[in-house]
């Protein structure tokens, strides 16, 4: 029983975006892109936790952020070129515990077309 609960607290605490690591993305992500149209964070370290490399790592609860961002910010940027400048951007956390991040970046004429294929699909 103890088990299960400690578990459970271990997962809630592994998906929050109310650290200190994801509260530090979130404020550069939007003093970068004061224009942002959207902007997600989600932390996916639970789900890389037991991972072989991620034994000894001290950080196994910050470690693993998907961002999904869009901002006329991209305009005219290439999908590496774009990367680089949020991996720029975040490089004190990606030096200091966060292992992975996974990136959407849009402009918002991307975003608006993704929708409305969407839409047409569903």
């Amino acid at each position: 029983m103890f088990r299960q609960a400690f578990r459970q607290m271990s997962v809630a605490a592994n998906r929050s975006v109310e650290g200190p690591i994801a509260q530090c993305i979130d404020r550069k992500i939007r003093q970068k892109f004061p224009d942002l149209q959207h902007f997600a964070l989600f932390n996916d370290s639970y789900k890389h936790s037991h991972h072989h490399g991620m034994a000894e790592a001290e950080n196994k609860i910050e470690s693993h952020f998907r961002l999904e961002i869009v901002s006329d910010g991209f305009q005219g940027l290439t999908l590496p070129k774009r990367h680089r400048l949020i991996y720029s951007l975040l490089d004190a956390e990606l030096q200091n515990g966060v292992h992975a991040l996974q990136l959407q970046t849009r402009t918002g004429a991307e975003q608006a077309r993704k929708q409305q294929q969407q839409q047409q699909q569903g």
